[in-house]
């Protein structure tokens, strides 16, 4: 590399002699019988060098600094507090972050792949302690915990978008009541979900959204 690299820059002096020597005649020839000398500046090699050096510099772009979220992690872990992470890092992440469950901890009541959001509190639950509803941790409630049983939910602990009440799909990532109520007007008005992609159809739902809630709903079609 180094060797063609001075074989181009000894091209490139070599063409700018020729063109300086070529002016040079061209210019005396136009001056005629005029004895004044003319002056002929050849590039030099240090400047060709130069000249390569600042037009082969890349100025580095301005490192962007990588977007964060903050949340609050609280309940069965070692640490709680409030922790930085980065957009797209799931629950597990945040628990890991926070030293990890305490042997209280009902890691299996929590859904660990959810992706967290900013400014989000997410409360681990205790083995037999119900869910925070203050928490954004979504939990598969048991039949106990859900009054209305398996017509909402299938045998998975997956909410049924066909089924649930406002109420259980409030618990949601990303659904509050206003979206739950939405959701249960577009089945009834457009019938009901024929996939789990479908809930994109309903205004305010979109990609992010249906990300965090993919895992945790299902469709049945039966009435």
């Amino acid at each position: 590399m180094p060797e063609s690299k001075s074989k181009k820059l000894a091209v490139v002096v070599l063409a700018a002699l020729v063109a300086v020597l070529v002016i040079a005649g061209i210019a005396l020839m136009m001056r005629g019988g005029d004895n004044a000398p003319v002056r002929i500046i050849l590039p030099t090699l240090e400047r060709s060098l130069a000249g390569e050096a600042v037009a082969g510099t890349e100025l580095s772009p301005k490192t962007k600094a990588e977007p964060e979220i903050q949340v609050y992690v609280s309940g069965a872990v070692r640490r709680p507090g409030v922790y930085t992470l980065i957009p797209g890092e799931r629950l597990i992440d945040a628990v890991e972050a926070a030293g990890g469950g305490i042997p209280e901890a009902d890691l299996e009541a929590v859904n660990l792949a959810l992706r967290v959001q900013d400014e989000a509190q997410y409360k681990i639950p205790r083995i037999g302690e119900p869910p925070d509803p203050e928490s954004n941790v979504v939990t598969a409630p048991s039949a106990s915990q859900n009054p209305l049983g398996d017509r909402e939910q299938s045998s998975g602990g997956l909410i049924d978008l066909n089924k649930a009440s406002v109420e259980l799909l409030e618990t949601l990532p990303g659904i509050g009541p206003v979206r739950a109520g939405d959701i249960v007007a577009d089945r009834e008005l457009n019938g009901p979900f024929l996939t789990v992609e479908q809930i994109t159809r309903v205004q305010g739902i979109g990609a992010a959204i249906f990300e965090d809630v993919r895992e945790l709903v299902t469709v049945d079609e039966s009435p």
